[in-house]
């Protein structure tokens, strides 16, 4: 899965379990309890529909089917959403040695239903530790992105230098340079999920070119100015797609 694909919208939880629809038969049961079962407690999770889970939606989505005569599948390829994983109860409680084939299972449904949830969550551990590794990213980058806004607003707003600046209005805009520096610094501070390695070097080094940027503008320098403003645009759009609210 790609980051913007496990990423949540419409303020849902970012993995969505839809399990077969309930047609009455044991396995129907089973596969509801336990999807019940491997989201409680787990705020990432959500128990969904397929018509919950729209085309294009950015989430990880899991199929979870009880049967080949009874497919969650099935009903998320109905509303055109291709899941990211399918996971067969029977084959998973099969290979448990928790059913065998002729056997009755109906009495057995809560504990078939905690062996299925173990499995679930099981596959998606590498997801959820993503999730939570993004989450805390983004709430250690906010503080940094709000100052880094306030700089490349007023940074965005000057005109090109042509020699004609007050003393005051350079030292401003030294200070902005300066604070951007402070900025490319504090990121050596953290760090961020593997999938997102990539946009952070290239917004810490967007923080630095900013800074030269404020450099050419103070010594009218236009070109240096200009070169590197329009290489930070450049460099700080893969992490704020990513990132920014």
């Amino acid at each position: 899965m790609t980051a913007r694909q496990i990423d949540s919208d419409e303020g849902l939880p970012p993995v969505r379990l839809v399990p077969c629809a309930d047609r009455g038969r044991a396995g129907c049961a089973i596969v509801r309890r336990a999807v019940a079962l491997a989201a409680e407690g787990v705020p990432e999770i959500k128990v969904c529909t397929p018509e919950e889970c729209k085309p294009n939606v950015k989430a990880f989505v899991v199929a979870v089917d009880s049967s080949q005569s009874c497919r969650a599948l099935a009903g998320l390829r109905e509303v055109g959403v291709k899941p990211a994983i399918v996971i067969s109860a029977s084959e998973v409680l099969a290979k448990a040695g928790l059913v065998r084939p002729g056997v009755d299972v109906r009495g057995e449904t809560e504990n078939l239903a905690r062996a299925l949830a173990g499995a679930i969550r099981d596959s998606l551990k590498t997801v959820l530790e993503e999730v939570r590794e993004r989450r805390e990213y983004r709430e250690q980058m906010a503080p940094i992105l709000d100052r880094f806004q306030k700089i490349w607003d007023a940074l965005e707003r000057l005109p090109s230098p042509n020699g004609t600046a007050e003393p005051e209005e350079r030292k401003r805009v030294e200070l902005l340079g300066k604070r951007s520096r402070n900025l490319f610094t504090k990121l050596d501070e953290l760090v961020p999920p593997v999938q997102w390695a990539e946009p952070h070097d290239l917004f810490q080094d967007a923080l630095l070119c900013i800074a030269f940027a404020a450099e050419g503008w103070v010594s009218d320098d236009a070109d240096r100015w200009e070169q590197n403003m329009e290489k930070a645009r450049v460099q700080i759009r893969p992490l704020l797609r990513r990132v920014a609210p």
